[in-house]
Parts: C-alpha cells; sequence; structure tokens
C-alpha cells in the first residue's frame, strides 16, 4: 500500500508540476507580449517625441516668419505714418500761427499799457493808481519766464538740428557723431520729459 500512496503522491506531483509548467509558459508568453508593447511603446514614444520637436522648431519657423510679415507690412504701411506726420505738423504750424498772433496782441497790449503808465505819470505823479501799473510791467517777466523759457527750447534744438547734422556729418568721426546723435535725442527726450 505505501507504493500505491507513493504512487497517488507521484501522480499529484506531476499533475502540478504540469500545471505549473502551463502556467509558466501562459506568463512568459504574456511577458513576452508585453515586452513587444513596452518595445512599440518606447518607439511611438520616441517618434512623438521627435515629432513634438520638429512641431515646435516649424512653429518657432512660423512665428518669426509672421513678426518678419508683421514689420514688413507695418513699414508697408509708411503712408498711414506719412499721413499722420503731415497731421501734426499742420496742426503745429496752425498752433505756431495762432501763437504768434497771440504774443503779438500781448506785445500791443504790453506797449499800450507802457505808454498808459506814461501819461499816468505825467497827469498823477507816484500816485497808487501808477504805482500798481509798475508792479503789473514789474512782475510780467517772472511771470512769463518758463514759459519763455519752453517755448525757446522747444524751438531752438529744432533750429539747430540742420546745423547739428551737417557738422556731424562732416567733420566727426563715426564713434563721434554717434555720441552727437545720442546727445540730440537726449535732448529730446529731456524736452518731452519737462512736458
Amino acid at each position: 500500500m505505501e507504493s500505491e500512496a507513493i504512487s497517488q503522491d507521484i501522480e499529484a506531483l506531476e499533475r502540478d508540476l504540469l500545471s505549473l509548467r502551463s502556467r509558466v509558459e501562459d506568463d512568459s508568453s504574456s511577458f513576452a507580449t508585453l515586452e513587444q508593447q513596452v518595445a512599440e511603446l518606447r518607439e511611438s514614444l520616441l517618434r512623438t517625441r521627435e515629432g513634438v520637436t520638429e512641431r515646435e522648431a516649424r512653429l518657432a519657423e512660423k512665428r518669426q516668419e509672421l513678426a518678419e510679415a508683421q514689420r514688413l507690412e507695418s513699414l508697408a504701411a509708411y503712408e498711414d505714418d506719412l499721413r499722420s506726420h503731415r497731421e501734426a505738423a499742420d496742426q503745429a504750424a496752425t498752433a505756431a500761427t495762432d501763437f504768434l498772433a497771440a504774443l503779438d496782441a500781448y506785445d500791443d497790449e504790453t506797449l499800450k499799457l507802457r505808454s498808459i503808465l506814461e501819461e499816468m505819470r505825467g497827469a498823477f505823479g507816484s500816485d497808487e493808481r501808477v504805482a500798481q501799473v509798475e508792479q503789473v510791467l514789474q512782475d510780467e517777466p517772472s511771470r512769463l519766464r518758463g514759459n519763455w523759457e519752453a517755448v525757446l527750447a522747444a524751438t531752438k534744438w529744432r533750429l539747430d538740428e540742420d546745423v547739428e547734422e551737417a557738422v556731424v556729418a562732416d567733420e566727426l568721426p563715426k564713434d563721434l557723431q554717434e555720441l552727437a546723435q545720442e546727445r540730440r535725442r537726449g535732448l529730446i527726450k529731456e524736452y518731452f520729459g519737462k512736458g
């Protein structure tokens, strides 16, 4: 009987072994399939990364093309800039004409007031009415000085511009020309900064 029990144990072990070998084959097959899928996924990931890099490069190129196209379109639209410049120049010319007319009227009033002052001195001597008119004429330069300086500064660099450019173009070395242009730009910025 002992041999029969051992035979049964052997049969049970053989069945277990057969079952385990079957599982090993199934697991090996599954593992091989997974390894193949991992290899395919790696390859797919590599292609996708290459695609991303390629598209990023194309996107950067397209952005540069767009920036260049916009720059060229902006330059091609110079007629709008010319029109705006002409309109601004016309407005400045009109304002200058109006300013000169107002300045003439102011000068006329100042001369009239000085004439009245002389007549008042002859008629009233040096009473408080004469003193009041004298005070107005005396205070006037300091009251308007800031305005006159601003007008002078606004026109001076414009009048000197042609002279400076001729000197820069004819007499100075390139590095000094650039320095002079930078100085001119600084004066313009300073002028507009005060405004």
